[in-house]
């Protein structure tokens, strides 16, 4: 198993290093927050497994046939291997063979479904959160919406574009709420959902305050996209989310960790 998350962490740094572009806020380069953080979980479940015997031959078949495919220089290649030993051991009664499982999911879902299931959502989402900007904007002049458009009153507007979605920090943020979780525990309690609302309200709401300081003027937008302002806002994110776990983490009563939810 350390081999297959060896060869599933190198194809995630071959595909960021190639130059694909960014999905968001959060920083992607050499690896997004999300994908570190999911990784490093990844290997320590696996160290958990120590000498214990979970895996049959069938299994371990399986998953060197499947991984030939991280020979192929595609991040839909690579995605296949993945996606198939994720399902493979996502319901296995063994928490950490099942916590592997679920880390697994959570990265090939990061890249490649969560990529689908928001092409699909788009046209819907994007719409919304213009208008959630719009309001937000009230209180500062006469700013005004048309599509995913935001029209200040000096006549700059600002479109706003897949990338700028919160969809996509929320997707990093899932992968750091969960691969916490997994460094810490191998099963998920009530508050860890709860914590995992929190994460993605804040991330919202953030987000939101960043495209509506961008949609004030050109200047106002070339420094929260392009300057020193991203670097602002993602260190903003990661802070609040951070926080947010280890407050819920603390608030968790010692005899609850481990149980099922």
């Amino acid at each position: 198993m350390f081999v297959f998350a060896a060869c599933v962490a190198l194809a995630t740094l071959w595909q960021r290093m190639s130059g694909l572009p960014s999905t968001g806020v959060i920083p992607d380069f050499p690896l997004n927050a999300g994908e570190g953080m999911a990784l490093f979980a990844l290997f320590s479940v696996i160290s958990r497994i120590g000498d214990d015997t979970l895996l049959s031959r069938a299994d371990l078949l399986i998953i060197a046939a499947v991984g030939m495919a991280f020979a192929l220089p595609s991040l839909k290649a690579a995605s296949i291997p993945i996606l198939i030993v994720s399902i493979m051991f996502i319901a296995r009664r063994d928490p950490r063979v099942a916590s592997i499982g679920q880390l697994l999911l959570a990265l090939v879902s990061y890249r490649v479904l969560g990529k689908l299931i928001f092409d699909l959502i788009a046209p819907v989402i994007l719409p919304i959160e213009t208008i959630i900007v719009e309001k937000m904007l009230l209180p500062f002049g006469n700013f005004t919406r048309l599509g995913s458009e935001i029209i200040s009153p000096s006549g700059f507007t600002i479109f706003i574009e897949l990338p700028c979605s919160a969809f996509h920090n929320i997707t990093v943020v899932t992968l750091i709420w969960l691969g916490l979780i997994k460094i810490v525990k191998l099963e998920f309690t009530p508050s860890d959902w709860w914590a995992l609302a929190a994460m993605v309200g804040a991330t919202i709401i953030l987000n939101t305050v960043r495209i509506a300081l961008m949609a004030q003027s050109e200047e106002m937008w070339e420094y929260w996209h392009n300057g020193h302002g991203v670097a602002i806002a993602s260190t903003v994110i990661l802070v609040s989310i951070l926080i947010i776990s280890v407050l819920f983490h603390t608030r968790t009563p010692r005899t609850s960790i481990g149980a099922v939810c």
